[in-house]
């Protein structure tokens, strides 16, 4: 892989490119599954979104493209937090649930990744981090609520925020894993092989819902469906995967945050939804949390540097 992409300053480029990609991934995902079952829409994504990556793994590293007997785990492992169970939990959720909680529930990510990275990758949290994960968080809370107190206190919680509630903790345990996993292997090898795993585990799922092997869709479902394999398919799950192996989980999920806030504006622009100031209050805190996470992160790379020097 290029140098480049190890460096910080481009990570956080595409980790915010990424959190671009998933925002939209909300507005196409609303007309696919209109047309197909959530669970057979993401095993049509992630069984080429495999087919794309195992190609251009192939053609990049050749012979080390396939997996040995000892990266098998790491794969199996990646493919069933990251894109099984990960999709199964958020779709069915969501089902039962409300865009509304499902958003406020996903903002929980980096508080989980940053606790588990501490319990298993021993990734301690400077005072600014703690600082910007949390107004982070607030941010999000205002975006999705609009301000208003009257939203939040009539949220209410049932089943389905249970699994919304658990799709965090599979997404944190997969960006460990997968921190772990990129020791042994590159972004590019993991991200194509586990999305393989992940795509066969969905359409197991997709057969038992009545799946027959028959894909129908709209011109304008195809155009999304083919966003959501190449743009939040195959170019964001890579460059997340880059993401976490060069600064690790902590530092990388906190642009999840970025997710509601680039999906307002795409609702703004495609949906003509009429941003409120308190939204714009959210973001701003959003970016503010966003900011003061990674520069703690470079500020202590830069210490640890200069201690290495002297």
């Amino acid at each position: 892989m290029p140098g480049f992409l190890h460096s910080e300053r481009v990570v956080y480029i595409l980790l915010t490119a990424t959190a671009i990609l998933w925002g939209g991934n909300a507005v196409t995902a609303k007309y696919t599954v209109g047309e197909l079952s959530p669970i057979t829409t993401a095993f049509f994504r992630f069984a080429w979104v495999s087919i794309i990556l195992i190609g251009v793994t192939l053609y990049i590293e050749g012979k080390k493209a396939l997996p040995t007997v000892r990266q098998l785990p790491w794969l199996l492992a990646l493919g069933m937090t990251g894109i099984f169970f990960n999709n199964f939990l958020f779709f069915t959720g969501v089902k039962y649930s409300t865009a509304a909680n499902a958003s406020l529930l996903a903002a929980a990510n980096p508080v989980i990744t940053a606790v588990l990275s501490a319990l298993f990758l021993h990734e301690g949290l400077q005072l600014r981090q703690v600082i910007g994960i949390a107004l982070s968080f607030v941010g999000v809370g205002i975006v999705v609520t609009k301000g208003s107190w009257q939203v939040l206190s009539s949220l209410s919680f049932n089943y389905g925020d249970l699994l919304l509630a658990a799709a965090p903790v599979s997404w944190s345990v997969y960006s460990i894993i997968g921190r772990k996993a990129m020791r042994e292997m590159s972004a590019l090898k993991a991200t194509a092989w586990s999305s393989l795993v992940g795509a066969f585990a969905l359409l197991a799922m997709a057969v038992r819902e009545g799946y027959h092997g028959a894909i129908h869709l709209s011109l304008l479902g195809w155009v999304n469906m083919v966003y959501m394999i190449i743009g939040s398919g195959v170019l964001a799950f890579y460059w997340w995967n880059q993401g976490v192996a060069v600064i690790g989980p902590s530092r990388a999920t906190i642009f999840t945050n970025l997710i509601p806030l680039f999906g307002m504006g795409f609702a703004a622009f495609f949906l003509h939804e009429r941003l409120a100031w308190p939204q714009l209050l959210g973001a701003a805190m959003i970016l503010a949390g966003v900011w003061l996470t990674t520069q703690a992160g470079a500020i202590a790379g830069r210490l640890v540097e200069v201690d290495n020097e002297t």
